[in-house]
């Protein structure tokens, strides 16, 4: 793992690094960014770009395709190794969740892995014949690692879920073994320097929704999840754009602070890993970094980030408490913009990185389609991330239900069947975004009330017997998230802290598809209030599938919100969002329903 000055006061942690990682070479690891293609005159940065489109892009695909490969391949042992890189978020627990440096976090994180693959890529590009060289030189300089735009793409993309992938290497068209796919690990749990009691430690490779009747991964159980909560994944995400104007309420799952909904960018992140995950790496955040997928993921979350910051360029991190610490700080340590972001050097000495060096991307020579600030003031450049966001995650302004948009459904007397079977593309048809009305649940809950990751599964009508058919139930609303280790009390070998956590559903798009069926009069709280009383059920559940009963879920209460919308009617402007209005009636009597969230004194 990449070294530091440590501040630890805990030294029972302390033991356990010097014990998995005394091997380790104690170098600091300046982290540049990938340094090619900068225009110094202009300001000009080469674009990352989203997978679906990089995946065409020929030579750039092709060199990131054998870069990764190439970076994978390197023993393990070494301090530039895929390996070792991916294991900085891995024991002791570097990695910052449920505080506000999570998003400036992941910025240096994703740097320094785009700045190996772009170091390989030069050596790659060398290799091929001379007709092809300049073109592969050219394309190696500007080569960017992608994004994977989820709230678009909900689908887990091909390039992702092959095993084999063919390419142009410099010895010709090739089929090779997809490095996007998996990472295979070079030792047994022990050579890794994962603790045995980690569910993770055993497997030689990383999985994706393992099943434990066919000792194998399931990437279509994946697609599936993430297909499920696409709907209420793009609501989320515009939401986080056109409501949330503080930095403190955007950034984490942290329930301090002054916030109007619990929806957040850490959330929806948490969201994503669990589909993708199932029983798997990217479920856990002591080994989702192994999962190569997770580096899309997370170029992704620095993306909406970086466009976000476009929208608010005047709210930044201020000073607050982090209730749950991490291996470098405990807990109770008041992050600032001036907190040291542990392990990433700006230099090669003893230097880290703090988030108000992170700021902007230009620190790391990259940017998004969304984002050429070279080209454009502040005020022109949060335009344009306007028309983008409107263009990307809610593209029509029309907010009545079209005779289009009516279905011709037969009416049934299934609850699960009249309101189920909520695709994206309904959603969009249906305009869910852009409606005088939203509607959500509200999730709070203790951050660490089992040894383990959860979930809790929200339907219309009654759940699946099965619990496996949970995840991408057809009359699933939404699933809530905890991104918790594999075994919890290894990263907090002194006892767990205490505090709550919290994040939200998007409902609107399964009562919209209600109203454009039938079977539901419209979206008022007199008419949606009564339905969601009998209507609305949930469930937790294991990583693993097992279900977990929600009296064991500490802290945990759920509420139920609306709130009007005055929808958008340009291009370049959002929706105007009136006051929260909270329906204690749907979750009176209910287990662990409350009217409205409370959030314990200590926050």
């Amino acid at each position: 793992m990449l070294s530091l000055t440590l501040r630890c006061k805990e030294p029972i942690a302390l033991l356990l690094l010097l014990i998995l990682f005394l091997s380790d070479r104690l170098v600091a690891v300046q982290i540049t960014g990938a340094l090619g293609g900068l225009n110094s005159t202009t300001g000009a940065r080469p674009l990352r770009y989203e997978i679906h489109d990089f995946a065409n892009s020929g030579p750039a695909f092709d060199l990131f395709i054998l870069a990764l490969k190439d970076l994978q391949s390197i023993d393990q042992s070494e301090e530039l190794s895929y390996f070792q890189i991916s294991g900085t978020g891995s024991y002791p627990g570097f990695c910052t969740h449920a505080a506000t440096p999570f998003p400036t976090w992941h910025r240096p994180y994703v740097a320094l892995f785009e700045q190996l693959i772009w170091q390989h890529a030069q050596d790659i590009a060398n290799d091929y014949p001379d007709d092809q060289r300049d073109e592969y030189s050219s394309a190696a300089v500007t080569l960017r690692v992608p994004y994977w735009d989820w709230a678009v793409y909900p689908a887990l993309p091909d390039v992702v879920a092959q095993p084999q992938i063919s390419i142009n290497t410099p010895a010709g068209r090739q089929t090779i073994a997809n490095p996007l796919y998996n990472y295979v690990f070079q030792s047994d749990a022990v050579g890794n320097g994962f603790p045995l009691s980690d569910p993770m430690a055993n497997f030689s490779e990383t999985v994706r929704w393992w099943s434990l009747n066919t000792k194998s991964s399931n990437q279509s159980a994946a697609t599936a999840a993430l297909l499920a909560n696409a709907p209420a994944i793009q609501s989320l995400t515009y939401q986080m754009f056109t409501s949330l104007a503080n930095y403190t309420a955007f950034s984490c799952t942290w329930p301090g602070g002054q916030w109007v909904t619990a929806n957040n960018i850490e959330s929806i992140h948490n969201s994503i890993h669990n589909s993708i995950g199932g029983y798997g790496h990217m479920q856990f955040p002591e080994v989702a970094g192994f999962d190569p997928v997770f580096w899309l993921h997370h170029a992704n979350v620095d993306r909406l980030f970086a466009m976000w910051q476009a929208l608010h360029p005047d709210t930044y991190i201020e000073p607050t408490v982090n209730a749950y610490g991490s291996y470098y700080e405990n807990v109770g340590f008041v992050d600032s913009g001036t907190t040291a972001l542990a392990p990433f050097h700006s230099d090669g000495g003893s230097t880290l990185f703090t988030s108000d060096d992170v700021r902007s991307t230009k620190v790391f020579g990259y940017s998004y389609p969304e984002l050429p600030d070279w080209e454009m003031g502040s005020d022109d450049l949060a335009n344009n991330v306007r028309i983008a966001v409107n263009s990307l995650y809610n593209p029509s302004s029309n907010n009545t239900f079209s005779s289009s948009t009516k279905q011709g459904r037969r009416r049934s007397s299934s609850i699960a069947e009249n309101f189920g079977h909520v695709s994206l593309d309904l959603a969009r048809q249906l305009r869910v975004n852009n409606l005088n009305r939203q509607w959500s649940i509200t999730v709070l809950v203790d951050r660490f009330p089992m040894n383990t990751s959860f979930c809790i599964d929200f339907f219309m009508g009654d759940p699946p017997e099965e619990v496996s058919a949970w995840p991408a139930a057809p009359n699933l609303v939404g699933t809530y998230a905890q991104f918790n280790p594999a075994n919890v009390t290894m990263l907090h070998p002194n006892g767990l802290p205490e505090g709550q956590v919290r994040g939200e559903i998007s409902m609107t798009h399964t009562l919209a598809a209600g109203v454009s069926r039938g079977v539901l009069r419209d979206l008022s709280p007199r008419t949606v209030t009564p339905l969601l009383r009998h209507a609305l059920n949930w469930r937790a559940r294991t990583p693993a599938g097992d279900e977990v009963p929600l009296s064991a879920l500490s802290g945990l209460s759920i509420s139920v919100s609306t709130r009007p919308v005055v929808p958008r009617d340009t291009t370049d402007s959002f929706p105007v969002y009136g006051a929260v209005q909270w329906l204690g009636p749907v979750t009176e009597g209910k287990p662990c329903g409350v009217p409205r969230p409370h959030v314990q004194d200590e926050f």
